[in-house]
C-alpha cells in the first residue's frame, strides 16, 4: 500500500461548500415543508390524489385490488411530515448561518 503524507490544510481550509449546502438544503425543507404544513395551493390535496392514482395502477397490474382500498395515510399525515421537514429545513439555516459566523 503507498500513502503520500503531505501537510494537512485542515487549519487552513474554508468550508464555504459545505455552508452552501446546508443552506440549499434547508431552504428547500423550508419551502417544501411549509408548503405541504399549511397545504398551500391544494398540495396535500394534489398529493393524496396522486398516492391513490399510484396505488390504483399497482393495483391493476399485481392483480391485488385490496391495495387501492388503503386509506391509512390521510391529509394530517402529510401535513405533519411537512411541518417536520419545515422544521429541519430551518434548523440547517441557523445551523449554517451559525457555522458561517463562527
Amino acid at each position: 500500500m503507498i500513502t503520500i503524507a503531505g501537510p494537512s490544510a485542515a487549519g487552513s481550509s474554508d468550508p464555504i461548500g459545505v455552508l452552501i449546502f446546508l443552506a440549499a438544503l434547508g431552504v428547500g425543507g423550508v419551502f417544501i415543508g411549509g408548503r405541504l404544513a399549511f397545504n398551500v395551493r391544494g398540495a396535500v390535496d394534489s398529493t393524496l390524489v396522486r398516492r391513490r392514482a399510484v396505488l390504483e395502477v399497482r393495483a391493476q397490474r399485481t392483480g391485488d385490488l385490496r391495495l387501492s382500498d388503503t386509506g391509512s395515510l390521510g391529509p394530517f399525515f402529510f401535513r405533519f411530515v411537512g411541518s417536520v421537514t419545515m422544521v429541519a429545513g430551518v434548523a440547517l439555516l441557523a445551523l449554517s448561518l451559525i457555522l458561517a459566523t463562527a
